[in-house]
């Protein structure tokens, strides 16, 4: 092997370890256990109370009925109480009982209703400030981020410093990866409410994504003991842990949830992907196993293909057949169309039928950089040049593909002796994403090119 194949096959190995190693790492939903916890209760409850600077005036006969809906409430008689406020007239147009009635929808899980009693209330008086507090759970609830920004941000300005708003406010920020924000906003809720786990585990998210991820893991350790059962904790330091290359850490993140049965299938095949990549085929068999039999909610298709391209490396063919049989009945799309083919080829089960499967996948989609990548490295290995460059030249149009596609038509020009135009290949790749490795392959290609003259 000469110098200039070993560099690409280094390249090569970079660009598959990147892709199947990825895993998402979106802001974690709120926990539902988030609405039934202390700290917040007692925010939300308290919004009940009258606060005359930032309220609007209660008359003798509104204070009547708040004080009946009071004694309703303490009775925990909450449907009773939403009555009376929807059949009084003064409800109508008093912004003190609108808000109290959006209060008790948003508790009895009418949020859809109480959004519409808190724009009432903001209406009638639009510095009412718990209103907008409220109005910005509600709409947290229906996962409306935007406007439940806006009226966190309202509410803050005019005063209030509540952990659950600050809390809120990390979250939203987080949600627009304003991650600085977002740390900050989190901080300031951990002032008044530091036991909040999810105040804990959106500050880790904000570290992870400001490269501080010693802080984030030791942090998701801490929430990790306060919620032993909520999985996505896990999964988060997991994900950290791949992150940082460990990758035993990252198993050990990820087994207790799945000895607990609590680790959703795509984790569960993560975790089954380590498992191979350590060679510990027996526990990766038992883990894809446990992911496909929740038939409710099977893996996606992401995080199948992830088992099937390291499999795939591996040459474990036996282990690839059985993924896709079981995927088979599952699911059916281009991305595990052309991973079919490729195993087919790859395999030599069926290599006529793998590069049929492919002809049609580009000719279905001639814009589909996947498929013509795949097709084009078949054509190269087969010795037909003119077809294969034409193919990667298609992939290069695809940005999802470009980079590799560049990569392969240098290779395929190496292997013609092409030195120029492979160099302009990689320049090409290079502008695109300019790794360590890439460069030492370029240097190598120019003194090759400089001897060839």
């Amino acid at each position: 092997m000469n110098s200039l194949t070993k560099i690409f096959t280094l390249v090569s190995g970079l660009l598959f370890l990147v892709s199947s190693l990825s895993f998402s790492a979106d802001p974690l939903p709120l926990s539902t256990s988030y609405w039934k916890d202390e700290a917040f209760l007692k925010s939300f409850n308290g919004s009940y109370r009258i606060e005359a600077r930032i309220e609007p005036n209660v008359s003798t006969e509104e204070r009547g009925i708040l004080v009946e809906i009071q004694n309703l409430m303490a009775e925990d008689k909450r449907t009773a109480a939403l009555e009376k406020l929807k059949s009084s007239e003064l409800t109508k147009s008093s912004p003190a009982l609108t808000f109290n009635l959006a209060n008790l929808y948003f508790e009895t899980g009418d949020i859809k209703n109480a959004i519409t009693s808190y724009q009432s209330a903001l209406k009638e008086y639009p510095s009412f400030r718990r209103a907008h507090r409220n109005l910005a759970l509600a709409y947290v609830r229906e996962n409306d981020l935007k406007n439940a920004l806006t009226h966190l941000t309202e509410s803050i300005q005019l005063g209030d410093a509540e952990g659950s708003t600050y809390g809120l406010l990390g979250y939203c920020r987080l949600s627009r990866e304003e991650f600085d924000s977002a740390l900050q906003a989190y901080r300031l809720a951990q002032v008044t409410e530091p036991d909040v786990a999810e105040w804990k585990a959106g500050i880790a998210q904000c570290l992870q994504h400001l490269d501080q991820n010693t802080e984030a893991i030791a942090l998701l350790e801490e929430v990790i003991r306060q919620r032993p059962l909520e999985s996505s904790y896990s999964i988060l330091k997991a994900n950290i842990h791949l992150e940082l290359d460990q990758l035993d850490d990252a198993v050990k993140a990820l087994e207790l949830p799945f000895r607990l049965k609590l680790l959703p299938p795509d984790p569960t095949l993560l975790l089954a992907d380590l498992h191979l990549r350590a060679n510990r085929k027996t526990s990766a068999q038992t883990t894809i196993e446990a992911a496909f039999s929740n038939k409710t909610s099977p893996p996606s298709t992401s995080a199948i293909l992830r088992v099937i391209n390291t499999a795939s490396s591996q040459e474990d063919w036996k282990l690839v057949k059985s993924l896709f049989e079981q995927t088979q009945s599952e699911k059916s799309d281009r991305a595990l169309g052309i991973a079919k083919a490729r195993y087919l080829i790859a395999s030599n089960e069926d290599i006529a039928a793998g590069v049929a499967a492919l002809r049609k996948l580009t000719q279905e989609d001639p814009t589909d950089g996947q498929a013509l990548l795949a097709l084009a490295k078949h054509l190269a290995e087969t010795k037909q040049p003119e077809s294969a460059e034409l193919m990667f030249e298609r992939a290069t149009a695809d940005p999802t593909t470009a980079y590799e596609a560049f990569v392969e038509l240098a290779r395929l020009h190496v292997s013609q002796s092409h030195y120029a135009e492979a160099l302009a290949a990689i320049d090409k790749a290079l502008a695109l994403n300019p790794t360590e490795s890439l460069r030492t392959y370029r240097q190598a290609l120019q003194k090759t090119l400089a001897a060839a003259e």
